[in-house]
């Protein structure tokens, strides 16, 4: 069975996660700190990691930053309502996605659900053979998880690396806000326009700053493309 961690230190939220999570068939390990989850990561394997923001001792946002670079498994990470800092730092961290509580089961096993199958991708990833994009100076390894601009390695989120990575599977397209949504946030909902934008500026910052040059266009009122400048 789906192996899944939950890291919160509320136990009503912990029970309440672990009864829907079990009632969709799914296996739960349970821990209330960050100390305790990452041992229980080393030991259960999980397939998908649910991590509260706010944790005693070492809080969610580090414990995320923590094992996103030695662990691969998609993150959802959940923050208190209006946290809207929270989230855009979670997201920065490495967090796959994020749900604000209190929040509607159902919403949160379709979330589980896309999260899951993003697992699925990353596993045949690992299986399939080696994927190279280059764009202008700019590459990106899809076997090793890497980006480099002019030879020097810069750091991506797990976000931020997979829009970019779609962004090269469909070079030169014009690709809408609700594609881009749906294949790297994964899941069915009303379009969250200000997550995009915000992964879309952080990924300019990082790349089209140093490198002199816009390649991420913005069409206006649709979505973007990835693009040699043509201006």
């Amino acid at each position: 069975m789906t192996k899944i961690l939950v890291i919160d230190d509320d136990r009503y939220i912990q029970q309440s996660v672990k009864e829907l999570l079990e009632s969709s068939r799914y296996t739960v390990e349970l821990a209330s700190t960050a100390e305790e989850g990452f041992l229980k990561l080393h030991e259960v394997t999980p397939s998908l990691l649910i991590l509260d923001i706010h944790l005693p001792g070492e809080d969610g946002v580090s414990f995320c930053r923590r094992i996103r670079s030695k662990h691969k498994l998609p993150i959802l990470m959940l923050t208190s309502k209006n946290e809207v800092f929270d989230k855009v730092l979670g997201l920065e961290v490495g967090a796959d996605d994020y749900l604000t509580k209190p929040f509607d089961p159902r919403e949160l096993l379709a979330r589980v659900r896309a999260l899951l199958r993003r697992e699925d991708e990353y596993q045949s990833e690992d299986a399939a053979k080696e994927e190279l994009f280059e764009l202008d100076g700019l590459e990106l390894d899809s076997d090793r998880w890497q980006v480099k601009l002019n030879g020097e390695q810069i750091e991506l989120t797990a976000t931020e690396f997979r829009l970019l990575e779609y962004m090269f599977k469909n070079m030169g397209r014009v690709l809408s806000r609700d594609q881009i949504f749906d294949q790297v946030w994964g899941y069915d909902e009303s379009f969250n326009q200000n997550s995009l934008e915000v992964i879309v500026y952080r990924l300019r910052q990082k790349i089209e700053k140093p490198l002199g040059r816009r390649i991420i266009h913005t069409v206006r009122g649709y979505g973007y493309r990835l693009d040699r400048d043509s201006g």
